[in-house]
Protein backbone atom coordinates (compact mmCIF):
# COMPACT_ATOMS: atom_id res chain seq x y z
CA UNK A 1 0.00 0.00 0.00
CA UNK A 2 1.17 3.88 -0.88
CA UNK A 3 1.10 5.07 2.59
CA UNK A 4 1.03 8.75 0.51
CA UNK A 5 -2.31 7.82 -0.99
CA UNK A 6 -3.66 6.28 1.32
CA UNK A 7 -2.91 9.25 3.93
CA UNK A 8 -3.97 11.62 0.38
CA UNK A 9 -7.55 9.20 0.82
CA UNK A 10 -8.09 9.24 4.80
CA UNK A 11 -7.57 13.38 4.93
CA UNK A 12 -10.05 13.54 1.89
CA UNK A 13 -12.64 11.48 4.24
CA UNK A 14 -11.75 13.33 7.09
CA UNK A 15 -12.94 16.49 5.35
CA UNK A 16 -16.10 14.85 3.66
CA UNK A 17 -17.15 13.85 7.54
CA UNK A 18 -16.65 17.11 9.33
CA UNK A 19 -18.33 19.05 6.27
CA UNK A 20 -21.56 16.57 6.78
CA UNK A 21 -20.87 16.69 10.69
CA UNK A 22 -21.49 20.29 10.31
CA UNK A 23 -24.65 20.05 8.37
CA UNK A 24 -26.18 17.44 10.68
CA UNK A 25 -25.22 19.35 13.86
CA UNK A 26 -27.23 22.58 11.95
CA UNK A 27 -29.83 20.43 11.56
CA UNK A 28 -30.60 19.65 15.22
CA UNK A 29 -29.62 22.91 16.65
CA UNK A 30 -28.50 21.88 19.96
CA UNK A 31 -29.29 18.30 19.04
CA UNK A 32 -32.87 18.36 20.51
CA UNK A 33 -35.25 17.51 18.30
CA UNK A 34 -37.30 20.63 18.89
CA UNK A 35 -34.65 22.59 17.25
CA UNK A 36 -34.70 21.09 14.03
CA UNK A 37 -33.88 23.14 11.32
CA UNK A 38 -35.90 21.45 8.23
CA UNK A 39 -34.26 23.49 5.53
CA UNK A 40 -31.09 21.79 6.25
CA UNK A 41 -32.41 18.49 6.12
CA UNK A 42 -32.04 17.92 2.36
CA UNK A 43 -28.56 18.60 2.38
CA UNK A 44 -27.49 16.03 5.55
CA UNK A 45 -29.88 13.49 3.40
CA UNK A 46 -28.41 14.09 0.23
CA UNK A 47 -24.62 13.90 1.21
CA UNK A 48 -25.18 10.44 3.79
CA UNK A 49 -24.70 7.92 1.38
CA UNK A 50 -21.41 9.57 0.25
CA UNK A 51 -20.34 9.63 3.50
CA UNK A 52 -21.42 6.30 3.96
CA UNK A 53 -19.43 5.42 0.85
CA UNK A 54 -16.30 7.16 1.55
CA UNK A 55 -16.01 5.59 5.13
CA UNK A 56 -16.22 2.10 3.91
CA UNK A 57 -13.40 3.31 1.47
CA UNK A 58 -11.91 4.49 4.70
CA UNK A 59 -12.24 1.18 6.62
CA UNK A 60 -10.45 -0.92 3.80
CA UNK A 61 -7.61 1.74 3.51
CA UNK A 62 -7.06 1.33 7.57
CA UNK A 63 -7.11 -2.52 7.27
CA UNK A 64 -4.59 -2.54 4.56
CA UNK A 65 -2.45 -0.95 6.70
CA UNK A 66 -2.62 -3.78 9.15
CA UNK A 67 -4.85 -2.24 11.97
CA UNK A 68 -7.75 -4.36 11.99
CA UNK A 69 -8.42 -3.46 15.08
CA UNK A 70 -8.88 0.06 14.29
CA UNK A 71 -10.27 -0.27 11.29
CA UNK A 72 -13.46 -1.92 12.98
CA UNK A 73 -14.31 1.19 14.43
CA UNK A 74 -14.76 3.02 11.03
CA UNK A 75 -18.64 2.36 10.97
CA UNK A 76 -21.98 4.36 11.45
CA UNK A 77 -22.85 4.31 15.15
CA UNK A 78 -26.11 5.92 16.08
CA UNK A 79 -24.45 7.88 19.32
CA UNK A 80 -27.85 9.09 20.88
CA UNK A 81 -29.68 12.09 20.87
CA UNK A 82 -26.42 14.32 22.93
CA UNK A 83 -23.69 12.05 21.57
CA UNK A 84 -23.03 13.56 17.86
CA UNK A 85 -23.49 12.24 14.97
CA UNK A 86 -23.41 8.50 13.74
CA UNK A 87 -20.13 8.90 12.22
CA UNK A 88 -18.49 10.29 15.28
CA UNK A 89 -16.29 7.41 15.72
CA UNK A 90 -15.38 6.39 12.54
CA UNK A 91 -14.36 10.21 13.02
CA UNK A 92 -11.97 9.76 15.82
CA UNK A 93 -10.31 6.31 14.44
CA UNK A 94 -9.75 8.01 10.68
CA UNK A 95 -7.88 10.69 12.77
CA UNK A 96 -5.67 8.27 14.85
CA UNK A 97 -5.29 6.61 11.46
CA UNK A 98 -3.67 9.77 9.58
CA UNK A 99 -1.68 10.38 12.83
CA UNK A 100 0.01 6.86 12.39
CA UNK A 101 0.19 7.22 8.65
CA UNK A 102 2.27 10.66 9.23
CA UNK A 103 4.29 8.80 11.45
CA UNK A 104 5.17 6.29 8.87
CA UNK A 105 5.93 8.69 6.09
CA UNK A 106 7.92 11.39 8.39
CA UNK A 107 10.05 7.91 9.81
CA UNK A 108 10.21 6.89 5.77
CA UNK A 109 11.82 10.49 5.09
CA UNK A 110 14.53 9.89 8.26
CA UNK A 111 15.39 6.59 7.30
CA UNK A 112 14.57 5.46 3.75
CA UNK A 113 11.51 3.13 2.60
CA UNK A 114 10.26 0.45 5.17
CA UNK A 115 9.75 -2.18 2.12
CA UNK A 116 7.11 -3.60 0.61
CA UNK A 117 3.42 -4.08 2.19
CA UNK A 118 1.11 -6.55 1.54
CA UNK A 119 -2.60 -5.45 0.77
CA UNK A 120 -4.71 -7.95 1.62
CA UNK A 121 -7.19 -6.85 -1.58
CA UNK A 122 -4.72 -8.20 -4.07
CA UNK A 123 -4.67 -11.34 -3.21
CA UNK A 124 -5.92 -14.06 -5.89
CA UNK A 125 -9.65 -13.61 -5.96
CA UNK A 126 -10.41 -16.89 -5.15
CA UNK A 127 -8.34 -16.77 -1.96
CA UNK A 128 -9.25 -13.58 -0.78
CA UNK A 129 -13.78 -13.56 -1.53
CA UNK A 130 -13.87 -16.54 0.20
CA UNK A 131 -11.70 -14.93 3.69
CA UNK A 132 -12.62 -11.17 3.53
CA UNK A 133 -15.77 -11.44 5.41
CA UNK A 134 -14.19 -13.73 7.91
CA UNK A 135 -10.87 -11.49 8.03
CA UNK A 136 -12.97 -8.48 8.65
CA UNK A 137 -15.05 -9.79 11.14
CA UNK A 138 -11.36 -10.95 13.05
CA UNK A 139 -11.59 -14.48 12.34
CA UNK A 140 -8.06 -15.11 10.80
CA UNK A 141 -7.68 -18.34 11.18
CA UNK A 142 -11.50 -19.43 10.02
CA UNK A 143 -10.75 -16.68 7.27
CA UNK A 144 -7.44 -19.40 5.81
CA UNK A 145 -9.00 -22.15 6.43
CA UNK A 146 -11.90 -21.44 4.48
CA UNK A 147 -9.51 -19.96 1.95
CA UNK A 148 -7.69 -23.09 1.44
CA UNK A 149 -11.45 -25.13 1.25
CA UNK A 150 -11.61 -22.59 -1.45
CA UNK A 151 -8.19 -23.22 -3.12
CA UNK A 152 -8.70 -26.99 -2.88
CA UNK A 153 -12.18 -26.38 -4.75
CA UNK A 154 -10.58 -24.68 -7.32
CA UNK A 155 -7.94 -27.61 -8.00
CA UNK A 156 -10.93 -30.50 -7.73
CA UNK A 157 -12.31 -28.16 -10.45
CA UNK A 158 -9.50 -29.89 -12.67
CA UNK A 159 -8.58 -32.80 -11.23
CA UNK A 160 -11.63 -34.22 -10.20
CA UNK A 161 -13.72 -34.69 -7.48
CA UNK A 162 -12.20 -37.79 -6.17
CA UNK A 163 -8.42 -36.21 -5.30
CA UNK A 164 -8.38 -33.86 -2.35
CA UNK A 165 -5.85 -32.60 -0.25
CA UNK A 166 -2.16 -32.92 -0.99
CA UNK A 167 -2.68 -35.69 -3.63
CA UNK A 168 -3.56 -32.38 -6.09
CA UNK A 169 -0.31 -31.83 -6.21
CA UNK A 170 -0.39 -35.01 -8.64
CA UNK A 171 -1.90 -32.10 -11.45
CA UNK A 172 1.42 -31.14 -11.25
CA UNK A 173 3.14 -34.31 -11.87
CA UNK A 174 6.05 -35.48 -15.00
CA UNK A 175 5.33 -38.65 -14.05
CA UNK A 176 3.22 -41.09 -16.60
CA UNK A 177 -0.63 -40.87 -16.17
CA UNK A 178 -3.54 -42.74 -17.05
CA UNK A 179 -5.12 -41.64 -19.86
CA UNK A 180 -7.63 -39.25 -19.47
CA UNK A 181 -6.21 -38.13 -16.65
CA UNK A 182 -5.57 -33.89 -16.10
CA UNK A 183 -1.98 -32.44 -15.73
CA UNK A 184 -1.16 -28.72 -15.76
CA UNK A 185 2.10 -27.08 -17.88
CA UNK A 186 3.56 -24.25 -16.88
CA UNK A 187 4.08 -22.16 -20.33
CA UNK A 188 7.25 -19.82 -20.79
CA UNK A 189 9.69 -22.26 -20.28
CA UNK A 190 11.27 -24.93 -22.71
CA UNK A 191 10.23 -28.26 -21.69
CA UNK A 192 13.97 -29.88 -22.25
CA UNK A 193 15.09 -28.07 -19.71
CA UNK A 194 15.95 -28.49 -16.22
CA UNK A 195 14.00 -25.18 -14.98
CA UNK A 196 10.98 -27.04 -16.73
CA UNK A 197 11.20 -29.61 -14.51
CA UNK A 198 11.97 -28.28 -11.55
CA UNK A 199 9.53 -25.95 -12.01
CA UNK A 200 6.55 -28.73 -11.91
CA UNK A 201 8.04 -30.20 -9.09
CA UNK A 202 8.56 -27.19 -7.06
CA UNK A 203 4.45 -26.73 -7.87
CA UNK A 204 3.56 -29.82 -6.80
CA UNK A 205 5.78 -29.39 -3.85
CA UNK A 206 3.82 -25.76 -3.07
CA UNK A 207 0.64 -27.91 -3.17
CA UNK A 208 1.66 -30.63 -1.07
CA UNK A 209 2.75 -27.75 1.69
CA UNK A 210 -0.10 -25.34 1.61
CA UNK A 211 -2.51 -28.83 2.80
CA UNK A 212 0.15 -30.13 5.15
CA UNK A 213 1.27 -26.91 6.58
CA UNK A 214 -1.60 -24.13 5.92
CA UNK A 215 -4.61 -26.32 5.80
CA UNK A 216 -4.66 -29.13 8.53
CA UNK A 217 -2.76 -27.14 10.65
CA UNK A 218 -5.32 -24.41 10.91
CA UNK A 219 -8.24 -27.23 10.64
CA UNK A 220 -6.47 -29.14 13.51
CA UNK A 221 -8.21 -28.30 16.77
CA UNK A 222 -5.18 -28.53 19.22
CA UNK A 223 -3.30 -26.33 17.12
CA UNK A 224 -2.38 -22.80 18.00
CA UNK A 225 -4.23 -19.84 16.57
CA UNK A 226 -1.98 -17.70 13.63
CA UNK A 227 -1.51 -14.03 14.43
CA UNK A 228 -2.93 -11.90 11.57
CA UNK A 229 0.82 -11.61 10.19
CA UNK A 230 1.16 -15.31 10.48
CA UNK A 231 -2.19 -15.62 8.93
CA UNK A 232 -1.80 -13.13 5.91
CA UNK A 233 1.27 -15.19 4.90
CA UNK A 234 -0.58 -18.17 4.60
CA UNK A 235 -3.45 -16.35 2.56
CA UNK A 236 -0.20 -15.00 0.50
CA UNK A 237 1.11 -18.77 -0.15
CA UNK A 238 -2.16 -19.86 -0.97
CA UNK A 239 -2.86 -16.77 -3.26
CA UNK A 240 0.54 -17.57 -5.08
CA UNK A 241 -0.06 -21.17 -5.70
CA UNK A 242 -3.73 -19.95 -7.45
CA UNK A 243 -2.08 -17.69 -9.54
CA UNK A 244 0.51 -19.95 -10.73
CA UNK A 245 -2.58 -23.02 -11.03
CA UNK A 246 -4.49 -19.79 -13.25
CA UNK A 247 -1.52 -19.16 -15.65
CA UNK A 248 -0.41 -23.00 -16.05
CA UNK A 249 -2.34 -24.41 -19.46
CA UNK A 250 -4.99 -27.72 -18.90
CA UNK A 251 -3.62 -30.79 -20.61
CA UNK A 252 -4.90 -34.09 -20.88
CA UNK A 253 -2.80 -37.40 -20.49
CA UNK A 254 -3.16 -39.33 -24.11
Amino acid sequence: MNDLLALECLNDVLVLVDRWGDLYDRRWGNRHPYHEQPAIAPQVDELIDEVRRRTRLAHDVIDAMGEAALAAKVVEKEEGMYGGHPFNQARVAIVEAIAILSQRTELADIVGPVGPRLAAAELHPIIWGAAAQLWDDGHHRAAVQTAATAFEGRLQGIAGPSVSGENLASLFSLKDAAPGSPRLRIGKLDPASKTWTSAHEGAAALIRGAFMAVRNLVSHPGSPDPSPREALEMLALLSYIARMVDESEEVVAQ
